[in-house]
């Protein structure tokens, strides 16, 4: 996929802001959180309406055509907002799972759906980042196809997904399937977390079966198609982040030019300056690191690892970051429940956890260069 010049790709992102600032007003944001994260049904809508919920999915499926460097885009704006919405699970990691690997069958018999919205769908794979103890799906082969058991751990919206991309790295050969959520032997469990502007679930799955047509991948091909996965799922969290950390900045400037104290706004404060300064130069900084991991994503998904991991790891920290800055300079209204800053902060919380940690991200980059390194020594050597 080419993608968009810069100028239609500031277009698309435009109309992204658009969508999410009409559509994701905070009585709506919070209506989201009172359902257990549940996607707004109004915003998909409009996002399916206008050609975003499938943008990267080429045109012949119904799709827009570009590249996962748009999708990136319109995931900055949906972070902003705070917003609960399928695009994450379904756009970034179902749809994108079906683009990267399915057969031309597989594309014509799901991509048009999940492109208008009418079918959404999410990946587990947990076993990519982390080891929780019980995790782990192992596939074995039977008449046909392959049985799935196991539990995973971690799934953004399992429960409101009509497809379920399913990776079983525990068996002797590694599988990746879709498998419908109403499968015989699928039972998905709702998670508390800190973030309840979306929903995470478990899946425990007990000798479900699943046909050869319904398997993307196995072997060496499952493996490169799970490192595509797992880098664009955290490039899709550092594309949130960003967003989420300019719309905190914004609040918080915003904030410093109302607000009075010994009879002048606190934003005139040299203190305050400073700590605005130093938010400002954190969402310029990930801006860019975030762009040139999408742009990477989209040209070699499995073969961009230590940009994403760099997106990942300091994107998520500058919004959580953010969000601790504007706590203090916001005061004591800014820990009121009736504030919006918390679920800003509680959306960075859970981004900078999912799909990898900081501690995981920066040991992945300290391997590549380390690798590097030996192999530049090897070959002066």
């Amino acid at each position: 996929m080419t993608g968009l010049d810069e100028a239609d790709r500031a277009a698309l992102r435009e109309l992204a802001r658009t969508v999410v600032t009409e559509v994701c007003v905070p009585d709506r944001v919070r209506a989201a959180m009172d359902a257990g994260g549940r996607p707004d049904p109004a915003l998909d809508a409009e996002l399916a309406a206008t050609g975003l919920s499938g943008v990267e999915i080429p045109e012949r499926y119904g799709g827009g055509g570009a590249s996962f460097r748009e999708v990136g885009a319109v995931l900055a704006e949906l972070g902003a907002g705070a917003a609960a919405s399928h695009y994450t699970s379904s756009a970034v990691l179902c749809a994108g799972a079906v683009l990267l690997a399915g057969s031309e069958e597989q594309r014509e018999r799901w991509l048009p759906a999940l492109a208008t919205g009418a079918t959404h769908g999410t990946a587990a794979l947990t076993e990519q980042f982390t080891s929780p103890p019980g995790a782990g799906v192992r596939a074995e082969r039977a008449a046909g196809g392959w049985t799935l058991d196991g539990t995973a751990y971690h799934v953004l919206n399992a429960r409101v997904s009509d497809l379920l991309v399913v990776a079983a790295t525990g068996g002797r050969v590694p599988v990746v399937a879709v498998v419908p959520r109403d499968a015989a032997g699928l039972a998905v469990t709702p998670t508390a977390m800190t973030d309840a502007t979306r929903c995470v679930d478990s899946l425990a799955l007990r000798a479900v079966p699943v046909p050869d047509a319904d398997v993307l991948a196995t072997g060496d091909g499952a493996r490169r198609l799970l490192a595509a996965l797992a880098n664009r799922a955290a490039a899709a969290l550092a594309a949130d982040s960003a967003g989420n950390a300019r719309r905190v900045l914004d609040m918080t400037v915003g904030y410093a030019r109302e607000r009075e104290q010994f009879g002048r706004p606190i934003g005139s404060f040299q203190a305050v300056k400073h700590q605005a300064a130093d938010m400002l130069v954190g969402v310029e900084t990930a801006a860019v690191l975030v762009d040139e991991a999408l742009r990477q994503a989209a040209e070699d998904p499995a073969g961009c690892d230590v940009a994403v991991s760099m997106a990942k790891e300091y994107g998520c920290g500058r919004a959580a970051a953010n969000a601790g800055t504007a706590l203090q300079l916001h005061g004591g209204i800014g820990y009121t429940w009736e504030h919006d800053l918390h679920i800003h902060f509680k959306r960075a919380t859970l981004n900078a956890f999912l799909f990898g940690d900081a501690r995981w991200h920066r040991r992945r980059v300290a391997r590549a260069l380390g690798a590097a390194a030996r192999e530049t020594g090897a070959r002066r050597g």
